[in-house]
């Protein structure tokens, strides 16, 4: 399998003072799509591919407490200024968040910031997952623009390890990936792709 070359910097590392006594460093990016070839987004009103709407990225509490994340913002970069998107709710215990492009984009645009959607640059990119606080790091991700592909996934496998892998069931990669298809929503794991109808794999994750 292809382990794709990712940098991961957890909060654990960079503010041993913040995190004792809470919750949020159980809560971890796992999974995205910074190239999209498909009709991803269940929540854009239509079911045709665009590039803004379509691109995802997927959080989740890989811990035993449910953890409240609003005011929680995704990061494109390392700039205030570009933050993507603003969380609200709880997430519970093995609960899965995805954030899609066009929810993004009206985020942005409901708060005065530039609207472009997640903005997840295929040359590569940094996600970054911030507390409240808007100071805290809770999770942070780097990837290489030579390790993207259309319609292939980056995932911990298994979710919330350590280790990413392509996930290239609809695109296979050279070296081979997981040989499984991306899972907005669900876990990183499965059975290699067979031929199947597109809606068929979107409506599992709807």
């Amino acid at each position: 399998m292809k382990t794709v070359r990712l940098t991961v910097v957890f909060v654990l590392l960079l503010t041993l003072t913040v995190l004792p006594g809470t919750a949020r460093g159980q809560v971890v990016l796992n999974e995205l799509m910074p190239d999209p070839a498909s009709d991803w987004s269940p929540t854009d009103g239509d079911e045709v591919y665009d590039s803004l709407d379509d691109e995802w990225v997927e959080v989740l509490n890989v811990g035993t407490e449910s953890v409240d994340i609003t005011g929680w913002r995704l990061r494109d970069a390392v700039s205030d200024s570009s933050w993507r998107f603003g969380f609200n709710g709880v997430l519970g215990p093995g609960d899965f968040f995805v954030v899609f492009g066009n929810e993004a984009y009206e985020w942005e645009d409901a708060n005065g910031y530039s609207k472009n959607g997640l903005s997840l640059n295929n040359s590569g990119d940094t996600i970054t997952l911030v507390s409240a606080d808007l100071t805290t790091v809770v999770d942070l991700v780097t990837y290489e623009g030579g390790d993207i592909g259309d319609d292939r996934a980056w995932g911990r496998v298994p979710d919330g390890s350590p280790n990413w892998e392509c996930i290239d069931g609809l695109n296979p990669a050279t070296p081979p990936g997981s040989g499984t298809p991306p899972t907005p929503g669900g876990p990183n794991v499965g059975a290699p792709v067979e031929t199947i109808a597109w809606a068929c794999i979107k409506a599992l994750y709807r």
